[in-house]
């Protein structure tokens, strides 16, 4: 028994245990995602409660009670809800079929310059745009949101996510003092660790939310005042783009000259204006001042985890790309002098 090397023991134990739970990922990949299920909810609601604590925060220091700076969120946010449904969302849809019917016409001309067979490509966005429209045509009747045809179970996710973002919200202090008394058990080191992480994402979150707020503002009037009838669906497509840096903005603009392109020259070449000047204009004045020092993440790493986020977890890989790199960043940083003494060490013993 003493000849025994534990070593070589464990390993293969370990390595026995990945086997056995590769060859049973069908069963615990379906338990895991059910549970993720169950929990969607309420870490959407987490999430959003954790963006907008900051917001609360200030509004205390403006000297808001915390009762009054708290409904203040919530009616701000049923307010935005509702002239979200009652009034955006028809100018919304109508653009989208203009959208829609802005991308026929300029494959068409495509097809009959270049004499190309688009009628596969055709079918396939007629395809998008009828499932994009039988799904708004479910919410959305005369201009105005209707209740009654809309799914039980969107209704419900919604009000979970609703009611538990208000009670995470009011709880969010206490959240986060229980969180850091918990790793300053564990040691000065580890909860300097936390307060850096909760700061980098928090700072990711506030910049992010001025971020697509300026934004869509920004090219919602720029599109507005040169005539683009798409104005409004651009300014949101932009705003929602922010969450996809480089790519988002990209695609945003491409879309945006493409529907010029079938409009008029004199929309193109306005349209082509915004799309150079602007982003240069975001990416190198106003993002800079919005972020600051902090989040300061080179443009091959961010294009890279954004890539990766896709390519593995779809548009839910692309919106936690950057959360994900700023974590692994600064626990890189924390821990950049261990990790430099264990390859030193390393090499001693080679």
């Amino acid at each position: 028994m003493k000849n025994i090397n534990y070593k070589y023991v464990n390993t293969l134990l370990i390595l026995l245990i990945i086997y056995v739970l590769f060859l049973l990922r069908g069963l615990w990949f379906g338990v895991f995602f059910k549970i993720l299920a169950v929990l969607r909810p309420f870490i959407i609601a987490f999430i959003i409660a954790y963006a907008i604590f900051p917001f609360k925060k200030w509004l205390e220091k403006k000297k808001f009670p915390k009762v009054l700076s708290i409904l203040t969120i919530i009616t701000l946010t049923i307010f935005i809800i509702i002239v979200l449904l009652y009034s955006l969302i028809p100018i919304f849809t109508d653009q989208l079929v203009s959208f829609f019917s802005s991308i026929i016409t300029f494959l068409s001309d495509i097809g009959d310059k270049f004499n190309l067979n688009i009628e596969p490509v055709k079918k396939s966005l007629f395809d998008i745009f009828n499932k994009i429209s039988l799904q708004l045509g479910q919410h959305i009747s005369s201009g105005a949101i209707t209740i009654v045809s809309s799914s039980i179970s969107f209704i419900s996710n919604f009000i979970i996510v609703f009611v538990s973002f208000i009670y995470f919200l009011i709880d969010m202090e206490h959240i986060r003092d229980n969180i850091g008394d918990f790793f300053a058990k564990k040691g000065r080191r580890t909860y300097k660790l936390i307060r850096n992480i909760d700061y980098e994402i928090t700072q990711y979150f506030k910049g992010l939310s001025l971020t697509m707020v300026i934004q869509f503002f920004e090219y919602t009037f720029l599109f507005y005042i040169i005539g683009h009838p798409n104005f409004l669906l651009l300014g949101v497509l932009t705003a929602i783009a922010s969450l996809m840096p480089y790519f988002g903005g990209f695609i945003v603009n491409t879309i945006a000259i493409i529907i010029a392109s079938v409009i008029s020259p004199k929309l193109l070449i306005m349209t082509l204006i915004v799309a150079i000047i602007f982003p240069n204009i975001d990416g190198y004045v106003i993002n800079p001042r919005i972020y600051g020092k902090t989040n300061n993440i080179s443009p091959i790493l961010t294009i890279f985890a954004v890539f990766a986020g896709g390519v593995l977890g779809g548009v839910v890989g692309i919106l936690i790309a950057l959360p994900t790199i700023i974590i692994l960043k600064t626990l890189y940083s924390h821990y950049k002098n261990d990790i430099s003494k264990k390859i030193i060490n390393i090499k001693d013993k080679i």
